[in-house]
Protein backbone atom coordinates (compact mmCIF):
# COMPACT_ATOMS: atom_id res chain seq x y z
CA UNK A 1 0.00 0.00 0.00
CA UNK A 2 3.25 2.02 0.51
CA UNK A 3 3.95 1.87 -3.18
CA UNK A 4 0.40 1.52 -4.68
CA UNK A 5 -1.99 3.77 -1.86
CA UNK A 6 -4.60 2.48 0.30
CA UNK A 7 -6.02 -0.69 -0.98
CA UNK A 8 -9.24 -3.11 0.91
CA UNK A 9 -6.93 -5.71 -1.25
CA UNK A 10 -3.10 -4.90 -0.32
CA UNK A 11 -2.52 -7.98 -2.58
CA UNK A 12 -0.36 -7.53 -6.05
CA UNK A 13 -3.06 -9.18 -7.96
CA UNK A 14 -5.20 -6.29 -7.54
CA UNK A 15 -2.89 -4.17 -9.88
CA UNK A 16 -4.01 -6.36 -12.79
CA UNK A 17 -7.73 -5.26 -12.75
CA UNK A 18 -6.35 -1.58 -13.11
CA UNK A 19 -6.00 -2.45 -16.80
CA UNK A 20 -8.93 -4.88 -17.73
CA UNK A 21 -10.46 -3.43 -20.27
CA UNK A 22 -14.01 -2.44 -19.89
CA UNK A 23 -16.65 -1.82 -22.09
CA UNK A 24 -19.96 -0.03 -20.55
CA UNK A 25 -22.88 -0.57 -23.40
CA UNK A 26 -26.65 2.00 -22.77
CA UNK A 27 -29.80 -0.79 -23.37
CA UNK A 28 -32.51 1.83 -24.26
CA UNK A 29 -35.32 -0.45 -23.45
CA UNK A 30 -33.92 -0.45 -20.01
CA UNK A 31 -32.28 3.03 -19.87
CA UNK A 32 -29.46 1.25 -17.63
CA UNK A 33 -25.92 0.54 -18.44
CA UNK A 34 -24.66 -3.15 -18.22
CA UNK A 35 -21.09 -4.73 -18.79
CA UNK A 36 -20.72 -8.16 -20.59
CA UNK A 37 -19.64 -10.75 -17.47
CA UNK A 38 -18.95 -14.21 -18.43
CA UNK A 39 -21.20 -13.87 -22.06
CA UNK A 40 -24.14 -12.67 -19.78
CA UNK A 41 -25.70 -8.69 -19.02
CA UNK A 42 -25.03 -7.40 -15.90
CA UNK A 43 -26.50 -4.21 -15.52
CA UNK A 44 -26.03 -0.98 -12.98
CA UNK A 45 -27.79 1.49 -11.22
CA UNK A 46 -27.71 4.82 -13.18
CA UNK A 47 -24.27 5.73 -12.39
CA UNK A 48 -21.55 7.22 -15.18
CA UNK A 49 -20.18 4.86 -17.52
CA UNK A 50 -16.31 6.08 -15.54
CA UNK A 51 -17.94 5.25 -12.20
CA UNK A 52 -19.61 1.33 -13.90
CA UNK A 53 -16.31 0.85 -14.90
CA UNK A 54 -14.31 1.34 -11.53
CA UNK A 55 -17.14 -0.67 -9.67
CA UNK A 56 -17.09 -3.54 -12.30
CA UNK A 57 -13.23 -3.76 -11.59
CA UNK A 58 -13.50 -3.76 -8.24
CA UNK A 59 -15.79 -6.42 -8.14
CA UNK A 60 -13.76 -8.86 -10.53
CA UNK A 61 -10.81 -8.30 -7.41
CA UNK A 62 -13.19 -8.80 -4.66
CA UNK A 63 -14.62 -12.57 -6.63
CA UNK A 64 -11.25 -12.93 -7.75
CA UNK A 65 -10.33 -16.60 -7.20
CA UNK A 66 -7.20 -15.39 -4.82
CA UNK A 67 -9.36 -12.81 -2.92
CA UNK A 68 -10.08 -12.84 0.97
CA UNK A 69 -13.70 -11.49 -0.09
CA UNK A 70 -14.48 -14.72 -2.82
CA UNK A 71 -17.74 -15.88 -1.45
CA UNK A 72 -16.61 -19.81 -2.58
CA UNK A 73 -13.81 -20.88 -4.22
CA UNK A 74 -16.39 -23.60 -6.69
CA UNK A 75 -19.39 -21.94 -8.06
CA UNK A 76 -20.71 -25.45 -8.18
CA UNK A 77 -20.83 -25.66 -4.67
CA UNK A 78 -24.49 -24.09 -4.92
CA UNK A 79 -25.68 -26.85 -7.56
CA UNK A 80 -29.75 -27.45 -6.40
CA UNK A 81 -29.62 -25.03 -3.76
CA UNK A 82 -31.66 -22.16 -2.74
CA UNK A 83 -29.72 -19.58 -2.31
CA UNK A 84 -30.26 -16.46 -0.04
CA UNK A 85 -28.49 -13.22 -1.53
CA UNK A 86 -28.44 -11.05 1.57
CA UNK A 87 -27.27 -7.79 0.11
CA UNK A 88 -27.52 -8.48 -3.75
CA UNK A 89 -26.39 -5.12 -4.71
CA UNK A 90 -26.07 -5.80 -8.45
CA UNK A 91 -25.85 -9.75 -7.82
CA UNK A 92 -22.80 -10.81 -9.48
CA UNK A 93 -22.62 -13.69 -7.15
CA UNK A 94 -26.38 -14.77 -7.98
CA UNK A 95 -25.26 -14.45 -11.85
CA UNK A 96 -21.93 -16.43 -11.09
CA UNK A 97 -23.93 -19.12 -9.59
CA UNK A 98 -27.75 -18.98 -11.54
CA UNK A 99 -27.04 -21.53 -13.90
CA UNK A 100 -26.38 -23.92 -10.83
CA UNK A 101 -29.06 -22.67 -8.16
CA UNK A 102 -32.24 -24.07 -7.53
CA UNK A 103 -33.93 -20.67 -6.59
CA UNK A 104 -32.38 -16.98 -5.22
CA UNK A 105 -33.95 -14.65 -3.28
CA UNK A 106 -32.20 -11.13 -4.12
CA UNK A 107 -32.75 -9.48 -0.95
CA UNK A 108 -32.32 -6.02 -1.89
CA UNK A 109 -33.74 -2.78 -0.60
CA UNK A 110 -32.36 0.14 -3.33
CA UNK A 111 -34.77 0.49 -5.87
CA UNK A 112 -32.31 1.67 -8.43
CA UNK A 113 -30.35 -1.78 -7.79
CA UNK A 114 -33.20 -3.62 -7.76
CA UNK A 115 -34.37 -2.08 -11.16
CA UNK A 116 -30.89 -3.29 -12.53
CA UNK A 117 -31.35 -6.53 -10.40
CA UNK A 118 -34.65 -7.07 -12.88
CA UNK A 119 -32.89 -6.52 -15.77
CA UNK A 120 -29.90 -8.44 -15.13
CA UNK A 121 -32.11 -11.71 -14.69
CA UNK A 122 -34.81 -11.66 -17.19
CA UNK A 123 -33.43 -13.90 -18.79
CA UNK A 124 -34.08 -16.21 -15.69
CA UNK A 125 -36.87 -15.01 -14.41
CA UNK A 126 -38.69 -17.70 -13.20
CA UNK A 127 -35.29 -18.59 -10.75
CA UNK A 128 -35.92 -15.31 -9.14
CA UNK A 129 -37.45 -13.26 -6.50
CA UNK A 130 -36.46 -9.88 -5.27
CA UNK A 131 -37.26 -9.11 -1.94
CA UNK A 132 -37.20 -5.56 -0.87
CA UNK A 133 -36.50 -5.56 2.91
CA UNK A 134 -34.05 -5.52 4.87
CA UNK A 135 -32.79 -8.80 6.96
CA UNK A 136 -32.63 -7.91 10.91
CA UNK A 137 -33.47 -9.07 13.92
CA UNK A 138 -36.94 -7.49 13.78
CA UNK A 139 -40.12 -7.50 12.00
CA UNK A 140 -41.63 -4.59 10.52
CA UNK A 141 -42.64 -2.68 7.30
CA UNK A 142 -39.43 -2.77 6.53
CA UNK A 143 -37.09 -5.37 7.98
CA UNK A 144 -37.41 -8.94 8.25
CA UNK A 145 -35.81 -12.05 9.94
CA UNK A 146 -34.86 -15.04 8.47
CA UNK A 147 -36.81 -17.16 10.43
CA UNK A 148 -39.73 -15.00 9.47
CA UNK A 149 -38.79 -15.39 5.83
CA UNK A 150 -38.64 -18.98 6.10
CA UNK A 151 -41.74 -19.67 7.20
CA UNK A 152 -43.61 -22.61 5.64
CA UNK A 153 -40.68 -22.80 2.66
CA UNK A 154 -38.74 -25.42 2.33
CA UNK A 155 -35.58 -25.69 4.19
CA UNK A 156 -33.43 -28.16 2.79
CA UNK A 157 -30.67 -26.89 0.34
CA UNK A 158 -30.26 -23.60 1.34
CA UNK A 159 -27.28 -21.39 1.14
CA UNK A 160 -26.66 -18.25 3.03
CA UNK A 161 -24.55 -15.12 1.22
CA UNK A 162 -24.09 -12.33 3.85
CA UNK A 163 -22.81 -9.01 2.75
CA UNK A 164 -25.23 -6.32 4.46
CA UNK A 165 -23.21 -3.44 5.83
CA UNK A 166 -22.22 -4.70 9.66
CA UNK A 167 -25.95 -5.79 10.24
CA UNK A 168 -24.68 -9.64 9.73
CA UNK A 169 -24.83 -10.21 13.72
CA UNK A 170 -28.34 -9.11 13.74
CA UNK A 171 -29.22 -11.16 10.73
CA UNK A 172 -27.60 -13.91 12.64
CA UNK A 173 -29.76 -13.10 15.28
CA UNK A 174 -32.97 -13.01 13.44
CA UNK A 175 -31.97 -16.47 11.97
CA UNK A 176 -31.82 -18.13 16.01
CA UNK A 177 -34.25 -21.09 14.64
CA UNK A 178 -33.21 -21.63 11.27
CA UNK A 179 -29.36 -22.31 12.55
CA UNK A 180 -30.64 -24.70 15.27
CA UNK A 181 -33.15 -26.41 12.89
CA UNK A 182 -31.38 -26.74 9.12
CA UNK A 183 -28.24 -28.60 9.35
CA UNK A 184 -27.44 -28.72 6.28
CA UNK A 185 -27.15 -24.88 5.63
CA UNK A 186 -24.41 -23.65 3.90
CA UNK A 187 -22.96 -20.36 4.20
CA UNK A 188 -20.86 -17.60 3.48
CA UNK A 189 -21.13 -14.40 5.49
CA UNK A 190 -19.18 -10.79 5.97
CA UNK A 191 -16.85 -10.50 8.80
CA UNK A 192 -14.96 -6.89 8.30
CA UNK A 193 -17.47 -4.63 9.06
CA UNK A 194 -17.12 -4.14 12.78
CA UNK A 195 -14.26 -4.86 14.47
CA UNK A 196 -15.86 -7.61 16.48
CA UNK A 197 -17.86 -9.83 13.55
CA UNK A 198 -15.10 -12.41 13.27
CA UNK A 199 -14.91 -13.30 16.72
CA UNK A 200 -19.19 -12.75 17.38
CA UNK A 201 -20.29 -14.69 13.95
CA UNK A 202 -17.20 -17.00 14.45
CA UNK A 203 -19.04 -17.58 17.92
CA UNK A 204 -22.76 -17.86 17.20
CA UNK A 205 -21.98 -20.34 14.06
CA UNK A 206 -19.88 -22.64 16.68
CA UNK A 207 -22.46 -22.58 19.40
CA UNK A 208 -24.62 -23.46 16.81
CA UNK A 209 -22.48 -27.10 15.81
CA UNK A 210 -21.48 -26.04 12.62
CA UNK A 211 -17.53 -25.97 11.26
CA UNK A 212 -16.64 -23.12 9.75
CA UNK A 213 -13.06 -21.56 7.98
CA UNK A 214 -12.11 -18.38 6.94
CA UNK A 215 -11.00 -17.39 3.84
CA UNK A 216 -7.26 -16.69 3.33
CA UNK A 217 -5.83 -13.36 4.27
CA UNK A 218 -7.04 -10.02 5.52
CA UNK A 219 -9.22 -7.05 4.03
CA UNK A 220 -7.50 -3.72 4.97
CA UNK A 221 -11.18 -1.80 6.53
CA UNK A 222 -11.38 0.39 9.32
CA UNK A 223 -7.78 1.23 9.45
CA UNK A 224 -6.85 -2.36 10.49
CA UNK A 225 -6.42 -6.05 8.57
CA UNK A 226 -9.63 -7.62 9.27
CA UNK A 227 -10.53 -11.48 8.23
CA UNK A 228 -13.34 -10.86 5.31
CA UNK A 229 -15.69 -14.26 5.04
CA UNK A 230 -16.16 -17.08 7.09
CA UNK A 231 -18.00 -20.02 4.82
CA UNK A 232 -18.92 -23.40 6.63
CA UNK A 233 -16.05 -26.34 6.01
CA UNK A 234 -16.80 -28.44 3.20
CA UNK A 235 -16.09 -31.73 4.35
CA UNK A 236 -18.68 -30.67 6.88
CA UNK A 237 -21.69 -30.47 4.64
Amino acid sequence: MGRYGLTPYPYEFMLEYKKLPVECVYDNQSDLYYVMYNGKKLYFKGDTPKDIVSLYQSLRVEQDIRAPHRYVNDYSRLKGKTLLDIGAAEGIFSLDVIEFVKHVYLFECDKDWTAALKATFAPWKDKITIVEKYVSDINDESNITIDRFLEGKDKSNLFLKMDIEGYEQAALRGAANTLKEVRDLDYSICTYHHPDDAEEISKTLSDNHFESEFTDGFLWFGGGLRKAIIRRKVQSI
